[in-house]
């Protein structure tokens, strides 16, 4: 059986990616009915099939108008992922929402619900349980316990917390390691 080639530079849909689309509104609820996304990243997806930017501005005060497009909204669920589905820790969490152009009033407030829901020590443990079973080195050497820290703080965890936790469950730390 033959394939039907594709001219270079088309979409899926065989739509050349230089002509603008028939309708911006349009397309941007298309994006929006499968997930949801911030202002920002509405408007840098129309930029991307060459939408001019005033339309591309007045696309999303409409939606927005309509309650189609609400940043805190998204702002709200990105942090309830971040925490309770990934278990990142808060500075990750706010590293993400900040990536998806957040402004950061949604942020701060849809991290602080989402960390009401949640308590970060427990985030900790679940997140150090997780490292430990698949840790395999000694948890005496200095160098296993700084690969360990250097992983929880990479998931958003602060050090000190990271520390106090493996203190508590009987390791022993040195906090010049």
């Amino acid at each position: 059986m033959r394939r039907k080639s594709r001219a270079s530079g088309a979409d899926p849909d065989g739509r050349r990616r230089a002509d603008p689309p028939a309708d911006p509104y349009t397309l941007a609820l298309q994006w929006l009915s499968v997930r949801e996304l911030s202002a920002r990243q509405v408007q840098q997806r129309l930029a991307r099939r060459d939408v001019p930017a005033d339309a591309a501005a007045d696309v999303v005060a409409r939606l927005r108008a309509s309650g189609v497009l609400d940043d805190s909204r998204v702002a709200r669920a990105a942090a309830r992922l971040e925490t309770a589905v990934r278990g990142r820790g808060p500075g990750r969490a706010r590293l993400k929402l900040k990536a998806l152009g957040l402004a950061d009033s949604d942020v701060d407030q849809a991290l602080a619900a989402a960390y009401d829901e949640v308590d970060v020590a427990t985030l900790l443990d679940r997140a150090l349980d997780k490292r430990l079973r698949r840790e395999r080195g000694d948890l005496a050497n200095p160098a296993t316990i700084r690969k360990i820290v250097g992983a929880m703080v990479r998931q958003g965890f602060a050090p000190g917390a990271v520390l106090a936790r493996l203190r508590k469950r009987g390791t022993d730390v040195d906090d010049t390691d």
